[in-house]
């Protein structure tokens, strides 16, 4: 007897193949010291460790797991049913048993006839049998709704079930069974076919399949040895493919088979009719998938940029031919001050160069105040405030965090340089929202909106993208429409233009072969040109170089967004060098006086020089730092007067532009009002 019981040892082997090796070398040792040492105590007792182990997991065992628990359960019965003592507790093993599984079959060879009999009758007195039949077989059985396996006899509880199979390419069947006791019922299941199917492989693994262009599902899964005939003739091995991935009802006609996964090329194969009808079951070659990669170079002029690909950091910038699958990504570049985003496309084989330009990044932080009118439509267009500002990053509001405390976290960790709070205007009924946009250094704008007008956002929209230009391409003449001339007339020259031929107090008529009338078309041709541009004041055609020319923001414009438009400076002053940082400088110099922090702007002025000594120059900067002393109060009467006489020495300097006034005669103007 217990001969026959250690033949039977390697069997229970193979379920166990791959489990957890302690365990399993627990529950082989139980069973070798009862079939060949005859040592009940110590078999039962490592029976018993078996049992408490996978009791604590029941729910989520494999069954390889159940079926090593219900032996388990069957072997510590009959050795307790070996003992008076313990002769009671046999029962309740059985009962254990019934409960894991009722349609478990104990082993005969190693169970007496008595216990066999109580096993029988204790499943009698609440289960009835039922037995099953599968045409064609290989389908799918649900017990009350829930997958169970294919057995030809099943023990079932009491009452009302209702058994349904079905197998792809079949129509289902469902059979409704009364049980009660001493019942032996049947249920035989014969389907009938109503399409074809078809089975892929393929490789890689996690790919989405699409028939006629509507996803169906991914190949998941691991094939098993059963795949080795398909595999092997591709040189890969049954695991290196994906689970049997089944399209179970393929209607008559031709079809478009589409097989997509990140890092690939997309495989797209013509399915013919004969694979519809006549209605049978196909499988397909092995598909394999070829690797599809192309690289990306991010630089940028900013320093500390991290890329992030679609939430993944992939380093600090610059980036060259930086290697990733083909596909679209979400391009993020996270600077110590501004972010940068763009949603990105990378074609096989090619290479995508990219240069980070960091925006400021506007953090929502929430809408203060209890419900009002149009509350949650009010709410909904903050948070997606950010579809309609491509000058910022925008970050909507974080669930369950206050304003207040946003504010407080964001500003410690300085993730953000604007902010945007909202909070109701509290009258007997709310028709009013102020908003507060506010930078990083305190600088804040409050503006009155109606929640309830059609678009309440959209002026505040307009106003944040509205960036003013702070240069332009020029010839380095000051110009002007005057009525009654034919084209812009020139005011003034600097040397270099006088040099080349250019006439002060006479119109240039032609630029570039073409007849320009005002001053806004010579523009439009200078910001098209390559290099030197031709121009004719009627006397001969004279080449003049292009080149930059310094503009100054508008103060108090009620269509810019100044707080909006400062932290745009800043992250433009941060990656700037030469005379562009300090024209820069000036302009966030103008900005803070708007917010009349004379005292900052003037830290700026004093430390900003340009070389040039027309248009907005360096005369421009003196002049306006000694506007801030001025502001500054009596105290700093000597230091606004020195910067005022500074100004003079600059007689072609100007303000707002080369085209403004001059600084000269509004700095001796200032300088006899401070006497």
């Amino acid at each position: 007897m217990r001969l026959r019981l250690l033949l039977a040892i390697p069997v229970f082997c193979v379920a166990l193949w791959g489990q957890d090796s302690a365990l399993k070398e627990t529950f082989l040792q139980a069973k070798t010291l009862w079939a060949t040492q005859g040592d009940r105590e110590g078999a039962t007792t490592r029976f018993d460790s078996v049992v408490a182990s996978l009791t604590s997991q029941q729910a989520t065992l494999e069954p390889e797991w159940i079926q090593v628990l219900c032996e388990s359960y069957n072997w510590l019965a009959v050795l307790d049913d070996r003992s008076a003592q313990n002769r009671p507790r046999a029962q309740v093993r059985l009962q254990a048993l019934m409960e894991l599984n009722p349609d478990f079959e104990l082993d005969r060879a190693l169970t007496s006839q008595r216990l066999l009999a109580l096993y029988d009758r204790m499943k009698g007195e609440k289960f009835a049998l039922v037995k099953l039949a599968y045409l064609p077989e290989g389908g799918r059985l649900l017990v009350d709704g829930k997958p169970t396996s294919l057995l030809p006899r099943r023990f079932l509880p009491f009452g009302l079930h209702k058994l349904s199979y079905s197998r792809p390419g079949y129509a289902g069947s469902e059979v409704t069974l009364e049980l009660g006791p001493r019942d032996v019922k049947a249920a035989d299941f014969k389907l009938t076919r109503t399409a074809s199917t078809i089975t892929l492989y393929v490789q890689p693994r996690d790919t989405e399949v699409l028939l006629d262009g509507q996803s169906i599902g991914f190949a998941i899964g691991q094939a098993g040895e059963n795949a080795a005939s398909l595999a092997l003739p591709l040189g890969l091995r049954p695991e290196d493919l994906s689970a049997p991935f089944v399209i179970p009802e393929l209607l008559p006609g031709k079809h478009r088979l589409e097989l997509r996964c990140a890092c690939f090329r997309t495989k797209i194969l013509e399915l013919g009719e004969d694979l519809a009808t006549p209605a049978t079951d196909h499988t397909l070659e092995p598909i394999r998938l070829e690797p599809s990669r192309g690289s990306v170079s991010i630089s940028s002029a900013w320093s500390g940029g991290e890329l992030f690909l679609s939430g993944q950091s992939r380093g600090l910038l610059p980036l060259a031919d930086l290697p990733v699958c083909s596909g679209t990504y979400d391009l993020l570049v996270v600077f110590p001050a501004g972010g940068f985003s763009r949603r990105i496309t990378v074609e096989d084989g090619k290479s995508l160069a990219i240069e980070a330009k960091p925006k400021p990044r506007l953090v929502f932080l929430g809408l203060e105040g209890g419900e009002f009118t149009g509350r949650s439509r009010f709410l909904s267009q903050l948070e997606a405030l950010g579809e309609r500002l491509p000058t910022l990053a925008f970050q909507a509001a974080r669930a369950g965090e206050t304003p207040g405390d946003a504010l407080v976290r964001l500003k410690a960790s300085r993730e953000a340089e604007l902010f945007l709070m909202a909070k109701p205007v509290q009258d007997k009924v709310i028709h009013r929202v102020e908003l507060v946009l506010s930078t990083l250094e305190g600088e804040e704008e409050r503006i009155l909106v109606k929640p309830l007008e059609q678009d309440p956002l959209g002026a505040l929209a307009v106003r944040i993208n509205h960036l003013p230009l702070i240069q332009r391409p020029g010839l380095g003449a000051t110009l002007l429409d005057v009525p009654g001339q034919p084209g812009p007339w020139v005011l003034a020259a600097s040397e270099a233009c006088f040099k080349a031929g250019l006439q002060p107090g006479r119109p240039i008529i032609k630029a570039q072969g073409k007849v320009v009338g005002t001053v806004l078309e010579l523009q439009e041709l200078l910001g098209t040109a390559k290099g030197p541009i031709s121009v004719d004041q009627g006397g001969g055609i004279m080449n003049l170089p292009v080149q930059m020319e310094g503009l100054e923001i508008p103060l108090g414009a009620s269509d810019l967004c100044y707080p909006a438009l400062l932290a745009h400076l800043r992250l433009l002053q941060a990656g700037t060098k030469g005379e562009e940082a300090t024209l820069i400088k000036l302009n966030v110099a103008l900005a803070l006086m708007q917010f009349r922090k004379y005292d900052k702007a003037i830290e700026l002025l004093r430390d900003a020089r340009l070389s040039i000594g027309r248009g907005v120059s360096q005369g421009t900067l003196d002049f306006h730092t000694g506007r801030c002393f001025i502001h500054l109060g009596a105290s700093y009467q000597s230091e606004a007067v020195q910067a005022f006489r500074q100004a003079l020495k600059y007689p072609q300097a100007t303000l707002q532009g080369p085209d403004g006034p001059l600084v000269a005669p509004m700095a001796r103007q200032a300088l006899e009002d401070l006497k």
